[in-house]
């Protein structure tokens, strides 16, 4: 879609729009929209830097879990603190399905099942890849509203969002 061509307004519905069919779906809950609203406290760019970050902390920690998985003896102290992270993070932002999964992950890390963290860390990579490409639409409607409010092309600093933040 061009998101160039529509006019602020309409961009802007859609834009909400597009975040309630992410709840209509349970991709995300309420605090997703919530997240959107702080932006006028905090800065035009707020909500999708959140969102950039977030989507790339969750690689990050997936990635990382995957390594730890493939050693010979799994520290599951180690997978705990990127489950508190991942949990709390999720919950922060409305992603409700990987918030659900970390609880999964966290059964599986109290019974120290190395089979149960694979599965549950293969699970939530699913949840991760299905969150982003739902994602990229919304970061694009928030790139172009963001360059309009200041004025500029796209910021270079938030166009790895579309393209770094990537399927794993």
């Amino acid at each position: 879609m061009d998101f160039k061509s529509m006019d602020t307004k309409a961009l802007h519905s859609l834009l909400i729009d597009s975040i309630h069919e992410l709840e209509k779906q349970k991709f995300v809950d309420h605090h997703f929209r919530e997240c959107h609203s702080l932006k006028e406290d905090n800065g035009l760019s707020f909500f999708l830097d959140l969102i950039l970050i977030f989507l790339s902390d969750v690689e990050s920690a997936v990635n990382e879990m995957e390594k730890a998985m493939n050693q010979e003896v799994v520290d599951f102290n180690q997978i705990y603190s990127y489950y508190i992270k991942l949990k709390g993070s999720s919950a922060c932002i409305g992603a409700c399905r990987i918030t659900s999964t970390c609880s999964n992950l966290r059964y599986a890390i109290d019974n120290k099942s190395k089979e149960g963290c694979v599965q549950t860390i293969s699970l939530m990579k699913d949840e991760y890849n299905g969150l982003n490409d739902q994602l990229s639409n919304i970061i694009k409607i928030e790139q172009e509203l963001v360059s309009r409010a200041t004025g500029q092309e796209q910021r270079d600093v938030i166009i790895r969002g579309v393209d770094g933040c990537r399927n794993i």
